[in-house]
This record gives structure tokens, sequence and C-alpha cells, in this order.
């Protein structure tokens, strides 16, 4: 978690760095853009997202990190990637801004293990495609936006230590629900 937050401080820190044009109205249109769901951190997941736009599309990539439950009865290591191509309708021109429609192709894989009792180990990876909706809002260097997907299972594997253990370890983990709150910095 520590190597986490020192990315982030790392990335904003540099942003911060290019040049900053961008108070006059008429600025430049920016093509990238870097934000962080600020939705996910109470449901203990970390998204970090990167996207390049160009003119009404864009490719937006997002690394998730789910943040270790405090708890001593179970410990669990779940993280992802995601890559989505996203058209946005009615924008502008140069400006990827507005309403939002994005098909995606995300990987996860996890390992969770109890620590009470019999302990078990499970370890999954699983891949899905989904469609995602939203909106964005540029203001300068500020863009935020709201999204809400959902992603269907192509294929998924899982392995359980001992073979065969009953358990509770997450056995949500083939379902793809996406919503979001992402604020992020243009450059």
């Amino acid at each position: 978690m520590n190597y986490t937050l020192i990315w982030l401080f790392l990335i904003v820190s540099a942003v911060g760095l290019f040049p900053t044009n961008s108070f006059s109205q008429d600025g430049p249109s920016y093509k990238n853009r870097i934000g962080i769901n600020s939705l996910g951190l109470p449901a203990e997941n970390l998204v970090l997202g990167y996207e390049h736009s160009f003119r009404n599309r864009g490719i937006w990539l997002g690394l998730e990190h789910r943040l270790n439950q405090l708890s001593e009865e179970k410990d669990q290591q779940v993280n992802s990637i995601a890559l989505e191509y996203r058209y946005y309708f009615f924008s502008e021109e140069k400006l990827a801004s507005g309403l939002f429609a994005g098909l995606y192709a995300k990987y996860r894989w996890g390992e969770e293990a109890t620590n009470s009792g019999n302990p078990v180990l499970h370890r999954y990876t699983a891949l899905f495609s989904g469609l995602n909706a939203g909106y964005r809002y540029n203001y300068k260097r500020l863009a935020v936006s709201g999204f809400l997907g959902y992603g269907l299972p192509l294929t998924s594997t899982e392995v359980t230590d001992p073979a065969g253990a009953a358990h509770a370890l997450n056995e949500g983990y083939k379902n793809d629900v996406r919503i979001g709150l992402t604020i992020g910095l243009a450059f």
C-alpha cells in the first residue's frame, strides 16, 4: 500500500511540473488525462486511470488494486488491468467531453487466504468484456467523469488449496460491476 501512495504522489507531482498555460479560456485542448476513482476508495479499491484522447474518441487504461481488508481472519491480494475504447457523443471536435460509451476488456487476478481455523488458499483469474457509459466534464486542466458499466466473464480459472476445500472467499470474483466518479488532471 505504501508503494501505491508513493507512485500516486509521483504521478500527480510530475503532472504539476508541466507548463501551465491552461488558465486562458481559449487554451489548448489536452489529449492526456490521469485520474483516480474517488468512489473506489470507500469500497476498498484503488483505481488509477490514464486516457489518451483524439477528437471525439479515447483509449483508457486502468489499473486496480483491491486494498487488503483490515481483518485478522483473511488476507487478500487482488489486481486488475483494463483497456477501454471510448466514443464521446456530441463533443466538440478537439475535446473528449460530454456523454460517452465504451467497450472494454479487463483481466483480474487474485489470491486470498483464511488465517483462522483450517487455512484455505484461493487463487483465481478472470477475463471480462463489457460496456461502460458515463459523462465527462472538462474545466481547464480538471476532468471529472461519472460512469457505470458491467462486464461479462469470458473465461475464469480458480484453484483452492487444499483442493476442493469449502470457503467463503470472494465468491463474487466473476462479477464486474463498474461504478465511479473519476477526478483527474489533463496534460
